[in-house]
């Protein structure tokens, strides 16, 4: 008899807990969500260097919802710069990556996009290039090369999934890379306006 309690509360609870899960999917499937993939070209630490507008360190502060030109969500950040490696760029700067969710959509990007939450403390490598786009003055800047263009700090060091650069040595490393980019006669170079970026 004890079997059969334990059988049925154990039913119940496993009902319950489907329950509160279908109604969870179905408010999310109220929605039409997309999921994209991303694609970057592939950057050494001197193409990174070389391709930034901006290298800055700073802290996200807040983040904006909105639809881009094509109708999906993309989500702006603000990101309180406290030190300047390369650039001019305000005090504030507002970055663009895919993906967000509004009245209509919840839009999913690819793992290769960059992700922020605030209050996060970021170094990131930014590009002012956006082609052709009709929103193009809604935002200052896009990551550079997605993922491989956010670092954050951990142990002295600056890391993402691709590259490491040295906490005390940043300044001096980002520097000499550019000191070489010159003497090999690498100036900056333009993102093609069909190019990802």
């Amino acid at each position: 008899m004890k079997k059969v309690k334990v059988f049925t509360l154990l039913l119940v609870a496993i009902l319950a807990v489907s329950a509160v899960t279908a109604y969870g999917y179905g408010r999310m499937f109220g929605k039409t969500v997309v999921r994209a993939e991303a694609t970057y070209p592939d950057f050494d630490k001197n193409e990174l260097v070389s391709r930034a507008s901006v290298i800055v360190s700073g802290k996200v502060v807040s983040l904006e919802v909105q639809d881009d030109f094509t109708g999906v969500p993309a989500t702006d950040y603000i990101i309180k710069v406290d030190k300047v490696f390369k650039g001019n760029p305000a005090a504030e700067v507002e970055v663009r990556t895919e993906g967000g969710e509004n009245a209509e959509m919840i839009y999913i990007p690819d793992e290769g996009v960059p992700t922020f939450q605030i209050g996060e403390k970021v170094v990131l490598f930014l590009t002012d290039e956006k082609g052709d786009r009709p929103d193009k003055d809604d935002f200052g800047y896009y990551v550079l090369g997605g993922h491989q263009g956010k670092f954050i700090e951990e142990n002295g060091k600056l890391k993402n999934e691709k590259f490491t650069f040295d906490v005390a040595t940043f300044e001096q490393e980002i520097a000499q890379i550019e000191k070489d980019n010159k003497a090999k006669g690498l100036k900056k170079l333009k993102a093609d306006p069909g190019d990802d970026i």
